[in-house]
């Protein structure tokens, strides 16, 4: 096998290093050098460093100055033209305002006490009149002052009637069958024949009752007590049932016995009916007096006449073979 030569050879380093300068613009600053081969170069042990700060900084400071003054004497203006252009009593509720100023328009209740226009506490703003006022029944609250102080009301996250109370269209009354008693609360209303104070409203007005005489009591002259219902009730007329004289209509009589009065009909017992004197006029609902020996009646309906007489073509009179006698104000057999 043929061996490999191998060549010496000798290798040389040259220990100097060409740096060329990249051309500088006018406005950069001069970079001080060093002459190595007839080109600048960098002074590595330069101490200087802000040689190469190569912006001002001068021109941005006094920008930024101008436009912070700038700025400053904008809002002068605009805060001196707000000033001119709000008026005192021109802001109404819920506008931007100065606070502490006189802007919102006080007649409305307002006043400026967060930047913007609103109602004083307790009150609350009310869109129907727009002004600020007490709030009313229903309307939502957190304290109960806020309520129309004039009205029993409480606060039970919206205003309420207090003490049993019930809404009555404008204001808490005591809800019905009850009245309001010396401690300012709702009690059971009287019944029938209960004590009361004379012109007061202690009487249970559901039934009709009111306080006579210091007792509580029907208006007799056209109701009447019915025990049944536990209220007073309109008088019942002529062939309505009833319990006592008192239940029918006056001039009427409720009968314990029937037939009292075929007057114009044969009614039961304890049916409102009319005295076997008199007979029941259905124009006027009411008993009127039978017509005596001679009188006028009706034709065809002898229960105008008195018992025992007859209708003869419009005037009373005995049958035959009877006589009047006044004493016993009846027709007596003849003989």
């Amino acid at each position: 096998m043929k061996k490999v030569r191998v060549t010496q050879k000798n290798i040389q380093f040259h220990d100097n290093i060409q740096i060329r300068e990249i051309p500088r613009k006018e406005s950069e600053p001069e970079i001080l050098a060093n002459d190595i081969d007839g080109q600048s170069s960098w002074d590595p042990n330069l101490i200087n460093t802000d040689t190469f700060n190569t912006q001002s900084t001068q021109p941005k400071c006094i920008i930024i100055v101008m436009v912070v003054v700038g700025i400053i004497l904008i809002a002068a203006i605009i805060g001196t033209i707000v000033g001119v252009t709000v008026a005192d009593n021109s802001l109404t509720f819920n506008e931007a305002c100065t606070v502490d100023s006189n802007q919102c328009i006080s007649s409305q209740g307002l006043s400026c006490s967060n930047g913007f226009c609103s109602c004083s506490s307790p009150y609350s703003w009310n869109t129907a009149t727009t002004s600020c006022t007490y709030l009313s029944y229903n309307q939502s609250c957190t304290a109960s002052n806020q309520c129309d102080p004039s009205v029993d009301f409480t606060c039970t996250g919206t205003c309420t009637c207090s003490n049993s109370k019930v809404w009555n269209i404008s204001t808490c009354v005591c809800p019905a069958g009850t009245f309001l008693n010396s401690s300012n609360l709702c009690q059971t209303a009287y019944t029938v024949n209960q004590s009361c104070t004379m012109g007061s409203n202690q009487c249970d007005s559901t039934k009709n009752l009111y306080c006579n005489n210091s007792r509580c009591q029907c208006d007799y002259t056209t109701k009447y007590w019915n025990i049944n219902f536990q209220a007073c009730k309109s008088r019942l007329n002529y062939t309505e049932m009833c319990v006592s004289d008192s239940d029918c209509l006056p001039t009427l009589i409720c009968p314990t016995v029937p037939g009292v009065c075929n007057c114009s009909q044969f009614l039961p017992d304890l049916v409102c009916n009319c005295d076997n004197t008199k007979y029941y006029d259905s124009t006027t609902s009411q008993c009127v007096n039978r017509a005596s020996y001679g009188g006028s009646c009706s034709v065809s309906a002898n229960y105008t006449c008195l018992l025992t007489l007859y209708c003869n073509t419009g005037t009373c009179a005995c049958p035959t073979s009877t006589t009047w006698v006044v004493a016993n104000t009846a027709c007596v057999a003849s003989g």
